[in-house]
């Protein structure tokens, strides 16, 4: 007989994003913050911990207030890299 389990040993409060919010581009993370109606701006940032569908934000990211993109992140990054390459 066996058995799997999570064994949760400390509880640390963090900031973090779906799995799905985090996309890798040229070996960086990114995340998109919504600055206004069809506006976003790419920030860099390093991830730490990856748990239950939800990746750590670790580094200089202000959520106080802020929104961030949660859903299709890797789209978003691929009609921005589409329009710049076009120009």
């Amino acid at each position: 007989m066996f058995m799997n389990a999570d064994v949760e040993l400390k509880l640390n409060n963090v900031y973090a994003l779906p799995d799905e919010a985090v996309v890798r581009f040229d070996n960086k993370n990114f995340i998109f913050r919504i600055k206004g109606s069809n506006k976003y701006e790419m920030l860099e940032v390093k991830t730490g911990d990856t748990e239950n569908g939800f990746t750590e934000i670790t580094g200089d990211v202000n959520f106080a207030n802020e929104q961030f993109v949660t859903k299709g992140a890797y789209n978003l990054l691929m009609v921005l890299k589409n329009v710049a390459e076009d120009e």
